[in-house]
Protein backbone atom coordinates (compact mmCIF):
# COMPACT_ATOMS: atom_id res chain seq x y z
CA UNK A 1 0.00 0.00 0.00
CA UNK A 2 1.53 3.59 -0.96
CA UNK A 3 0.41 6.28 0.94
CA UNK A 4 -1.78 9.14 -0.72
CA UNK A 5 -1.12 11.93 -2.13
CA UNK A 6 -3.33 13.69 0.45
CA UNK A 7 -1.84 12.94 3.82
CA UNK A 8 -5.34 13.90 5.15
CA UNK A 9 -7.33 11.33 3.13
CA UNK A 10 -8.39 8.87 5.93
CA UNK A 11 -10.22 6.82 4.14
CA UNK A 12 -7.57 5.76 1.90
CA UNK A 13 -5.82 4.58 4.78
CA UNK A 14 -8.61 2.74 6.45
CA UNK A 15 -9.59 0.99 3.02
CA UNK A 16 -5.82 -0.07 2.62
CA UNK A 17 -5.63 -1.16 6.46
CA UNK A 18 -9.00 -3.36 5.18
CA UNK A 19 -7.29 -4.48 2.58
CA UNK A 20 -4.20 -5.51 4.47
CA UNK A 21 -6.03 -7.29 7.03
CA UNK A 22 -8.15 -9.29 4.45
CA UNK A 23 -5.11 -10.20 2.80
CA UNK A 24 -3.70 -11.40 5.90
CA UNK A 25 -7.25 -13.64 6.96
CA UNK A 26 -6.30 -15.52 3.55
CA UNK A 27 -2.66 -16.29 4.56
CA UNK A 28 -3.72 -17.86 7.91
CA UNK A 29 -7.28 -19.78 5.72
CA UNK A 30 -4.90 -21.55 3.67
CA UNK A 31 -2.13 -21.95 6.14
CA UNK A 32 -4.99 -23.72 8.73
CA UNK A 33 -5.54 -25.91 5.55
CA UNK A 34 -2.54 -26.65 4.68
CA UNK A 35 -1.46 -28.03 8.50
CA UNK A 36 -5.36 -29.40 8.51
CA UNK A 37 -4.26 -33.37 9.79
CA UNK A 38 -0.61 -32.82 9.85
CA UNK A 39 0.62 -29.83 12.24
CA UNK A 40 -1.89 -29.30 14.78
CA UNK A 41 0.28 -27.03 17.06
CA UNK A 42 0.85 -24.47 13.85
CA UNK A 43 -2.98 -24.91 12.98
CA UNK A 44 -4.09 -23.72 16.26
CA UNK A 45 -1.86 -20.61 16.44
CA UNK A 46 -3.44 -19.74 12.68
CA UNK A 47 -6.94 -19.83 13.85
CA UNK A 48 -5.82 -17.49 17.11
CA UNK A 49 -4.14 -15.37 14.68
CA UNK A 50 -7.25 -15.43 11.80
CA UNK A 51 -9.48 -14.43 14.63
CA UNK A 52 -7.27 -11.66 15.60
CA UNK A 53 -7.40 -10.12 11.83
CA UNK A 54 -10.96 -10.63 11.73
CA UNK A 55 -11.53 -8.64 14.86
CA UNK A 56 -9.33 -5.82 13.39
CA UNK A 57 -10.88 -6.09 9.54
CA UNK A 58 -14.57 -5.75 12.08
CA UNK A 59 -12.92 -2.78 13.88
CA UNK A 60 -11.92 -0.80 10.89
CA UNK A 61 -14.90 -1.64 8.63
CA UNK A 62 -16.84 0.56 11.55
CA UNK A 63 -14.15 2.93 11.68
CA UNK A 64 -14.81 3.40 7.96
CA UNK A 65 -18.58 3.39 8.25
CA UNK A 66 -18.71 5.60 11.00
CA UNK A 67 -16.17 8.30 9.12
CA UNK A 68 -18.48 7.98 6.27
CA UNK A 69 -21.14 8.87 8.02
CA UNK A 70 -19.72 11.77 9.49
CA UNK A 71 -18.84 13.27 6.23
CA UNK A 72 -22.38 13.11 4.66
Amino acid sequence: MQPPADSTDVVHVIKGVIDAEEAAIEQYEKIIRLCDGYDYVTQDMCITLLADEQQHRREFVGFLKEYESQQS
